[in-house]
């Protein structure tokens, strides 16, 4: 299934009990109702993120992020972020939200986030 807007897209394929989400574009304000849509779907599945190419993310996509990792958790499922790009990465990093990242992804400097609680 493709989910598209003007210049960004997501790609679901769902194996091994997990929803694959592969994001591809600009992520950005006009792009979230497009993650928004597949949330529902997803629902009784752990959740991968492919953020690789994504080639712009704002702050109202950090949100949308946000959102769906607290309803997975909600759901008792789990949210990760794999192949994640610098400037993506940086964003989770600066906001204490870098323990979706998967091991990979996440900075070698030996600083890594913990999970807080929930923003509601």
């Amino acid at each position: 299934m493709l989910v598209p807007s003007e210049v960004f897209s997501v790609r679901v394929v769902s194996s091994n009990g997990a929803a694959h989400l592969r994001l591809s574009g600009r992520f950005d304000l006009a792009a979230v109702s497009s993650l928004d849509d597949l949330i529902g779907e997803t629902k009784q599945l752990d959740v991968v993120m492919d953020l690789g190419d994504v080639t712009f993310m704002d702050g109202a996509a950090w949100l949308a992020v946000m959102d769906f990792e607290h309803r997975a958790h909600d759901w008792g499922k789990e949210l990760r972020l794999v192949n994640t790009p610098a400037t993506v990465r940086r964003i989770f990093e600066l906001t204490a939200t870098g323990y979706l990242l998967s091991d990979t992804d996440r900075a070698t400097n030996g600083r890594h986030a913990r999970r807080t609680a929930p923003m509601r």
